[in-house]
């Protein structure tokens, strides 16, 4: 094995990061289970945000929440996916995931479930705090997502350079679905992460952590803050460990890698040198704390094994 420390930013897929057209707000409710199986008390599901009430121009929150991601992603795939235009006519592959002869290595795979995944969980507190309740963020949150997912990927179906992947379309489903179980579960998301993280891969001149896939780690983090033993020792209770994959791409070939970490959650860090040890104090240290939540800073060590 050999250690490494690696530095991180979002994989390409998380452009897209969960919206969908307008029309798909209407389907919000049908998609969660009326009953919160958590056994930490959650918020009632109906309950809107501060007053009570819902908030005036609801619907127009939403759509505008809505349409500014879809232009985001028409705009960013027109550039970069889509700029050999599209031939009219509808092609698949298969992409076989993340078996050695594959094209990534099945980091495109794990990419796509991480984009999903990120946009649940930036856009559930965002519609709520838009004025929706609980239930129905969670709702537009997931739908938005994976829609938005769909779209791009059956546009890569029409387009001359790629083509739809069934692979892709699964990957998209099991990312928004992770994403809401981890919404839905305080205590599960307590322990665990789902991170990404990126470092230039050697042979790159530049950054380019959206086409870079040998530089794109993925990574299942447990927290030893989550568990009251740990989290009463002064050196435990800030560390970490993780597991995760990467790939790398050369002349060589393809080369999938085995990822285990140590590292410090600096979440756990900014609550007690700030915050007096307390969490979600306010806004900032909210969305400070869902930032590393998601992406993997330079706060760790890793061994690589292949696979």
């Amino acid at each position: 094995m050999t250690p490494l420390v690696t530095p991180f930013s979002f994989d390409r897929c998380a452009v897209a990061l969960a919206f969908s057209a307008a029309i798909w707000p209407s389907l919000a409710t049908g998609l969660l289970p009326p009953t919160e199986t958590s056994a930490v008390p959650a918020r009632d599901p109906d309950q809107t945000v501060e007053t009570g009430e819902p908030h005036p121009n609801l619907a127009l929150r939403n759509t505008l929440i809505i349409s500014t991601g879809v232009g985001m992603v028409w705009t960013y795939g027109k550039r970069q996916w889509w700029s050999d235009g599209f031939d009219g006519r509808f092609e698949s592959e298969r992409e076989n995931w993340f078996g050695p002869h594959t094209r990534h290595g099945g980091a495109d795979k794990l990419g796509h479930a991480y984009g999903n995944y990120t946009g649940v969980r930036w856009l559930t507190p965002l519609f709520e705090a838009a004025g929706n309740n609980r239930r129905t963020s969670l709702s537009l949150a997931a739908w938005s997502t994976l829609l938005t997912y769909s779209a791009v990927e059956v546009a890569d179906g029409y387009s001359r350079k790629y083509r739809f992947s069934g692979e892709d379309f699964i990957s998209n489903v099991g990312g928004t679905l992770f994403g809401l179980l981890m919404e839905r579960s305080p205590r599960l998301d307590e322990i665990l992460d789902f991170r990404f993280g990126y470092k230039r891969s050697s042979w790159e001149s530049e950054s380019d952590p959206f086409g870079d896939y040998s530089g794109q780690r993925y990574l299942l983090v447990v927290k030893a803050d989550a568990f009251a033993a740990l989290r009463g020792n002064l050196v435990t209770r800030y560390l970490e460990a993780s597991a995760g994959y990467g790939v790398n791409i050369d002349n060589a070939g393809l080369q999938r890698n085995k990822y285990f970490g140590l590292g410090l959650n600096l979440s756990r860090l900014i609550a007690d040198g700030f915050y007096g040890g307390r969490r979600n104090s306010n806004a900032l240290q909210n969305g400070a704390d869902r930032v590393f939540e998601l992406v993997q800073f330079p706060s760790a060590i890793y061994a690589r094994q292949g696979i």
